[in-house]
């Protein structure tokens, strides 16, 4: 099926890896955005420098909030809550993300309606009411399928929305022909090329893989920031380890997603 992109696009890539040493050259590469994790896990965790690093090269950092994140089992009032608190935590102390940027969270399968109706719903529910009870920092996205985009986005429950590359997944066709998204995880052999299965291979930067991805700049603002909260310095912060905030802050509670 052929689609017809929003006017108005720019390109992003994401990646669970550390991109600090590799800023620059996705910058030369035309990229003008880059999507990083919030997570318990801390080997994918966006990190303070990292960020840094990003924002000198030029880019914009779009969060996205992923444990395992990958089936209904993963999904309910207390994991909302857990995770919601986590990536305001991770975004405030550690990041200094900017206050009215966006943190969209991960449903990273096919969730079917009932999925929707009964896990996924609650889930992003705790997460929208534990986000007003702490002065809503932060607006609320979601990546997913189109059934999931749809719905949450339907609900209220979200103001963004980023569409999984997965073509296969429930709504995919009818939410990218909608151009609602304000991210589209690209599946398009133009920016990302194709496996011979038809899946995306993504591009390679550097000796690190990335999958690429479409903004939607018709839809206007999409969450992403390209600065951090006023007074915050990052050569001096960077170049002391010790007054790193991600040195300085810690979090108690731990879930893997491995």
């Amino acid at each position: 099926m052929t689609y017809q992109l929003p006017k108005k696009t720019e390109k992003a890539v994401d990646s669970a890896e550390n991109l600090e040493a590799v800023a620059s050259a996705i910058a030369r590469k035309g990229y003008k955005a880059v999507g990083r994790y919030y997570s318990f896990s801390d080997w994918k965790q966006l990190k303070f420098c990292e960020v840094c690093n990003l924002i000198a090269a030029g880019l914009t950092i779009i969060a996205v909030y992923e444990d395992a994140n990958d089936s209904a089992d993963d999904f309910d009032e207390k994991v909302g809550e857990d995770q919601a608190r986590q990536a305001v935590h991770l975004a405030r102390y550690h990041i200094r993300q900017p206050e009215g940027s966006g943190i969209y969270f991960a449903v990273d399968y096919d969730a079917s309606q009932e999925d929707y109706d009964n896990h996924i719903k609650p889930y992003f529910e705790a997460i929208k009411a534990f986000f007003a009870n702490v002065g809503n920092p932060y607006r609320i996205g979601v990546y997913g399928s189109g059934l999931i985009c749809e719905n949450a986005l339907r609900d209220r429950l979200v103001e963004l929305t980023w569409l999984s590359q997965s073509t296969g997944f429930r709504g995919y066709s009818e939410y990218r022909e909608s151009n609602d998204w304000n991210i589209l995880q690209c599946d398009d052999p133009t920016c990302a090329g194709k496996r011979p299965d038809g899946s995306p291979i993504g591009v390679k930067i550097s000796g690190i893989t990335f999958d690429v991805d479409i903004i939607n700049l018709s839809k206007g603002d999409f969450g992403g920031f390209s600065r951090l909260e006023p007074g915050v310095d990052c050569k001096s912060n960077c170049d002391n380890p010790t007054s790193n905030p991600d040195a300085s802050s810690t979090d108690s509670s731990s879930t893997d997603d491995e």
